[in-house]
Order: structure tokens, then sequence, then C-alpha cells
């Protein structure tokens, strides 16, 4: 068994204590290396410091963390559970001294905001401030969760619920268009009539997007009554899939720009129907007024303004 024993600490509900970066440090290089003398070379520490942090961590935590089993030192069933978070808060700690020298800004975007409308916006970020950005996009339910954990300065979505604790900003209003392949029957028309789009097969990218709700409140029963065909997954496999002739999809306009100008696909409006998505740039209220992330939020205000 693992040779260093300690005195159980009552914990009680409520109690409060700080946990010691070092002693995880040394935690994780025993678990990592498999024993204290390895660990401690790793360290370039005495075994017997390594030892007693391991004492200190398991007296703050009050449960045994590690077992010994010749060879080797293993994590105990608490050790196991302690691992992850361990390793959580080593790597933020490392990563806080960095952020803290070197300017930079977390992004979260949305997938389509972080593909087709982000990238103007942060080489302008950047050209002004020179603070790199380090830009993560998936899905709007994903983006808002990173930023309520931290994991994020700022994100830029398609919605925003509202939650406490932030404030969000409408950077743009983003248009969205039906789209057709060209050889579709409607690629001759100006516009599309709202009755028109439950005769066809509408394609549906990502989930979570809020397309869905701005349909519903715009065009009311009429929404009910499409022939939707869901799991394309992104906009980029919805528009290969309309190319391709299996039905129709409403887009953001500047999702298929680039389609369109190369007569890859035709977009149209709807008719009398107003089809816009706001485009939502949200940070946390505790932000400093001097941070990167409210640095990038006036230069998408201003990159509005001149527009």
């Amino acid at each position: 068994m693992w040779d260093v024993h300690c005195e159980t600490v009552p914990v009680a509900f409520g109690f409060f204590f700080m946990i010691n970066l070092v002693h995880l440090r040394s935690f994780l290089a025993i678990v990592d290396a498999k024993g204290v003398r390895a660990a401690a070379r790793e360290l370039e520490l005495a075994p017997s410091t390594v030892v007693e942090h391991i004492r200190q961590l398991e007296n703050d935590l009050s449960v045994p963390l590690l077992v010994r089993a010749h060879p080797v030192t293993e994590a105990t069933r608490e050790g196991e559970r302690l691992l992850p978070y361990a390793r959580a808060l080593v790597r933020t700690a490392s990563q806080l001294g960095e952020l803290i020298r070197t300017p930079s800004l977390r992004l979260s975007a949305s997938s389509n905001v972080g593909t087709y409308m982000l990238q103007q916006p942060l080489a302008a970020f950047f050209q002004r401030t020179g603070i790199d950005a380090d830009l993560w996009i998936g899905p709007n339910p994903d983006v808002a969760a990173r930023l309520e954990r931290g994991e994020a300065d700022i994100a830029v979505m398609e919605w925003w619920d509202g939650r406490k604790g932030f404030r969000a900003t409408t950077w743009k209003q983003e248009p969205l268009v039906v789209i057709v392949a060209p050889g579709h029957p409607w690629a001759d028309r100006s516009v599309v009539e709202p009755d028109d789009l439950a005769c066809e097969t509408l394609l549906g990218g990502e989930s979570g997007s809020g397309t869905g709700r701005i349909l519903r409140e715009q065009l009311g029963s009429v929404a009910d009554r499409f022939r939707t065909r869901t799991g394309w997954g992104s906009t980029e496999a919805v528009k290969r899939a309309v190319k391709a002739g299996f039905g129709i999809s409403i887009v953001m306009s500047s999702s298929v720009a680039d389609e369109v100008a190369a007569g890859q696909l035709v977009a149209l409006p709807v008719s009398g129907v107003s089809f816009v998505k706001e485009i939502k740039v949200v940070l946390p209220e505790t932000q400093l007024q001097s941070s990167a992330a409210v640095e990038f939020l006036n230069v998408c205000c201003r990159d509005l303004e001149d527009a």
C-alpha cells in the first residue's frame, strides 16, 4: 500500500479549502510516471518533498489518492476521480501566465458565423490591435455553453437566449434566402411565395441554429406544412445536397455568396416576409473595458458603422 498515511480531516458541509497547484502537479507526475522517484526526477524535487505534497493533498481532500502496487504506484478510486479535474486545473494555470503576458482573444462562434462571416472582422481586429484570436467554431448551444463555462472571452452567435450575467449586442442583421439548384423550376423566379415552400422538400443542416424558430415566427401555420429532411449536419452539406437536387433550403445569404456568384446555386427572397437573422456578439458583464473581448466588440461595431 501507499506508504504515506494521512490523518483523516473531517470536512464539514460548506468548508472551503485551497488546493495547492504544486501538490496537484506532484500527484499527476506520480500517476503518469507510476512512481515517486521517477516523478521526483521529472519535477526536479527530492522524493521526500513529493511524498509530502501528496500527504498534504490527501489531508486537504480527506481521501487516499495513491496506492502502491509493486512495482508501480497507482491512483485510488478517489484519485481516478480527481485526475481530470487536476489536469484541467494545472492546464488552466499554465495557460494563465501566457494569457496575462501575451494579449489574446478566445473567440467562440456558431458554425455558419465562424465559417462565412468572421474572417474579415478577425483580420481587421488583428491589423488594428496586433492581438491573435483563438477561434473555436461549433453548434450554437455549444458556443453558449463554452461562454458560460469561461472557456471563451466572447461569442458570436446566430441567437442568444438572454441568460443572466452576459450582455449581447446585435452585430449584423443577416438575410435568410431560399436556395435552389440552377435547374430547379424556381431558378428563373425573382421571389418565392410562402405557400410554395410547403410544396418542396426543405433540407435542414445543423440543429440549434435558430432558423426553424424564425420560420415559425414569420410563416405561422405555413411552417407546419413543411416537408423537412434533417440531418445533413452543416450548411456545406446542405448546399451540396441542393446542388444534387435533393430539395431546397433556407440559409444565411453570406453562406452562399460564392456559389451564387459562380452560378452554382440560385438565392431567392420570400415574398412579403422579413427573413432576417440577428447575429449577436455576447460577452460576460464582468469583462474589463480594456480586455481584448471588448476591443473586438468595438472593432465589430466600428465595421458595422462604416458599412
